[in-house]
């Protein structure tokens, strides 16, 4: 059974991973990272890092251009996608994540939320590739448990504590574009 590790970033244990990364044989089998949290400018950082400790390019993937709420056309989509990654797509980079994400079961305000057949589906195909996969999911309560079984590493991307780097974190993510507002739902 595949134990998750969990790190926050800025965690001084983030430089043994890549370590562990660099060292990893993926013959056979993939290791799936889910960042976990609103503080792109953290992920980022820590893709390039990654991209650039391995020597490996990374691809991104928009999650919105391949999942949709038509099963059949995901799994086409997917199909696609996977059938096009070549030798040198190692690390996959899997952007807006919580679209995969289902309801919750029951309640409003249940914690319990289960898998989509689509996000079902994404993980078999991961489950037969050899990569390094990153799966970016905005909201920590859209991580079912699921996810958390076939994940290997767990990254919080959590907003700042102290007041100045909060202040700064908000300058920096404030767009002219419209707001995102975050879910008030128990994690």
């Amino acid at each position: 059974m595949n134990r998750l590790k969990e790190f926050n970033y800025g965690d001084p244990e983030l430089d043994n991973l890549l370590n562990q990364l660099k060292g990893i044989d993926l013959d056979g089998s993939y290791y799936l990272i889910l960042f976990i949290g609103p503080y792109k400018k953290g992920k980022k950082l820590f893709i390039e890092k990654l991209a650039g400790h391995l020597g490996k390019k990374v691809t991104h993937i928009n999650t919105h251009d391949v999942v949709t709420m038509n099963e059949k056309e995901t799994e086409q989509n997917l199909d696609t996608l996977f059938d096009g990654f070549t030798e040198e797509d190692q690390i996959l980079f899997f952007s807006n994540g919580d679209r995969l994400c289902g309801a919750y079961a029951g309640y409003t305000y249940s914690k319990v939320r289960y898998a989509t057949p689509q996000e079902r589906y994404l993980l078999g195909k991961i489950n037969k590739i050899e990569k390094i996969v990153i799966l970016d999911i905005v909201e920590k309560h859209n991580v079912d448990k699921t996810l958390q079984r076939f994940a290997h590493t767990k990254i919080s991307f959590s907003r700042p504590k102290a007041f100045f780097k909060r202040l700064t974190w908000n300058l920096g993510n404030t767009s002219f574009h419209g707001h995102n507002f975050t879910s008030k739902r128990p994690g």
